[in-house]
């Protein structure tokens, strides 16, 4: 058998022998492993995760519902002339004006002179009219007399009154207590009444105006005390004026309206602000807005442990402050995860490490 192998090439023998190695090698190994297989025991070893938890108790909280909405003037005029004159006096925009104050004083021409005759034949007719009825109650007039001077006074009052009338509109006053948004005329312009002479907006009292939902509006109810919130977080007492019956085509939504004092004219129209409603009075718990999460199913909520497991319990937000987010549907004594919620789930076994609020 060597003198066989001897007499091999010696490409065949380094072949044969590098085989021999690699069987002897892989044996090795198999012989290793089925060892330590035997002679090792699967451990497993179950880490209990640590968490921090804070004890929180529900507080009496009155519910709002709170509706976006913005500051309107109560009432806004557009200033137009009855007539067609000449501006001979305006009034300067931007200033708070009284009932009554002349915005615009349009040039009378003729309608004084109109006035001063109109008056002087009504005082003519009344005088013959008194002349006649004093003789018909004598016995030296007829009924049909006292008729026919009694008509003629009286189209002497109308003539009068309508000369009035036409004094009076060439100046063009302001109907309500306002702020004089603005003046579109100048001194000298000629203006009719297809124009504008300015326009008026009344600050107190002020509206705010928003848009509620078909299944909100029914707890609203008329003349109820609400607060208005402005962005600066200053806060005003105010009541419903006014609840639509009628949904917008658009958005199937309610609009209702609330009026405030605004005395001082400090409101402006047009800012936004939130009407909040007071609904009724709850239990609820004020909690960070960080611990919020959701479930696998989207739901909102917030891990909390009892008897050191995890619990995830869903909530409903129902105002957002400052201070933190309130909240309704936890326990009224909850002991919730502030550190370390992201790292467990429901059903876990933890170890809960309890700080003061």
């Amino acid at each position: 058998m060597l003198n066989r192998f001897k007499s091999l090439p010696t490409n065949y023998k380094s072949a044969l022998i590098i085989f021999i190695a690699v069987l002897l090698w892989i044996a090795s190994g198999v012989l290793k492993s089925d060892t330590k297989d035997s002679s090792i025991k699967d451990v497993t070893v179950e880490k209990i995760i640590s968490i921090r938890a804070v004890d929180i108790e529900a507080e009496d909280k009155t519910y709002y519902l709170t509706i976006r909405g913005r500051t309107e003037a109560k009432n806004k005029a557009i200033l137009r002339p009855k007539t067609t004159s000449t501006v001979l006096k305006t009034a300067e925009k931007g200033q708070f004006v009284t009932k009554g104050t002349i915005i615009c004083a349009l040039d009378p021409e003729d309608r004084v002179a109109r006035l001063d005759e109109a008056v002087a034949n009504e005082k003519q007719a009344q005088l013959k009219y008194d002349g006649v009825q004093k003789l018909a109650e004598d016995g030296y007039r007829s009924d049909n007399a006292v008729a026919t001077a009694e008509a003629i006074l009286k189209g002497a009052i109308a003539r009068r009154e309508i000369a009035q009338n036409a004094v009076n509109n060439s100046d063009v006053k302001a109907p309500f207590d306002g702020f004089l948004e603005d003046v579109n005329v100048k001194i000298g312009d000629l203006i009719s009444p297809s124009q504008s002479c300015g326009s008026i907006i009344q600050f107190d009292p002020m509206i705010v105006s928003g848009e509620v939902t078909e299944k909100n509006v029914i707890k609203i109810i008329s003349k109820q005390e609400i607060d208005v919130v402005l962005l600066n977080n200053s806060t005003i007492k105010g009541n419903i004026s006014y609840i639509s019956k009628s949904a917008s085509p658009a958005t199937r939504t309610y609009k209702i309206e609330a009026t405030f004092k605004n005395s001082d004219g400090l409101i402006r129209e047009g800012l936004t602000a939130n009407i909040k409603i007071p609904l009724e009075n709850i239990k609820a718990h004020l909690v960070p807005s960080y611990l919020l999460s959701l479930d696998d199913e989207g739901e909102l909520g917030i891990k909390i442990t009892e008897n050191n497991v995890v619990k995830f319990v869903s909530i409903k937000i129902i105002e957002d402050s400052p201070e933190g987010i309130w909240v309704v549907g936890l326990p009224d004594k909850s002991k919730i995860i502030t550190v370390g919620q992201e790292y467990v789930i429901n059903g876990q076994t933890v170890n809960v490490q309890t700080v003061q609020n």
